[in-house]
């Protein structure tokens, strides 16, 4: 008994390991930026004063309290860039993601995915996957990416998530304005 025990543990393991978050999975490896924000973050960065004088200001901290995670992985690395491409393949295939826009320059691809919200302008939460950009210069603590991938969840608003991207420089920001503004 315990021996068929043992061998059914050993056939479902991998299931368990294929489930694992990609975020989770390169967190602490040498060869990826990792960037997570938790919702502890989001509440600290809302109740930070505002200036009523400044509506953009207020716009940018109504979007920030609307998030709940944060996750960025960039690397220069091949092997992870692949691994990265056949999570985000799995995931899209096996969650209610949406394609809302994708870019391709060269041989730079930029791809936004969402879940769907609470109506048209809003999602649960966005996926950017960036990739093929060693040849356009981006440096992060002096490596060249090759792929980012970029995950929010929360009750985000399309028309102002491009504010958010733009501030924190990041790829495919001036791309996601176009979509959110309906172009």
């Amino acid at each position: 008994m315990k021996r068929i025990a043992v061998i059914i543990l050993l056939t479902i393991a991998p299931l368990f390991s294929y489930g694992q978050d990609i975020f989770d999975k390169y967190e602490d490896d040498d060869k990826v930026t990792f960037v997570a924000m938790q919702p502890k973050m989001f509440q600290m960065l809302g109740k930070m004063s505002v200036s009523s004088d400044d509506p953009e200001a207020k716009e940018f901290f109504k979007l920030v309290n609307s998030i709940t995670s944060f996750k960025v992985i960039t690397t220069e690395d091949g092997t992870i860039s692949k691994d990265v491409g056949t999570w985000v393949t799995k995931r899209l295939k096996s969650s209610a993601f949406e394609e809302l826009m994708r870019v391709r320059d060269g041989d730079s691809n930029v791809k936004f995915y969402v879940k769907e919200g609470k109506d048209d302008d809003h999602v649960k939460e966005l996926l950017m996957f960036v990739t093929g950009i060693k040849e356009q210069n981006i440096e992060i603590n002096g490596k060249k990416m090759e792929t980012v991938l970029l995950s929010l969840t929360g009750d985000i608003d399309l028309r102002s998530i491009s504010k958010l991207t733009q501030k924190m420089n990041l790829p495919g920001g001036d791309q996601l304005g176009k979509a959110g503004d309906g172009n």
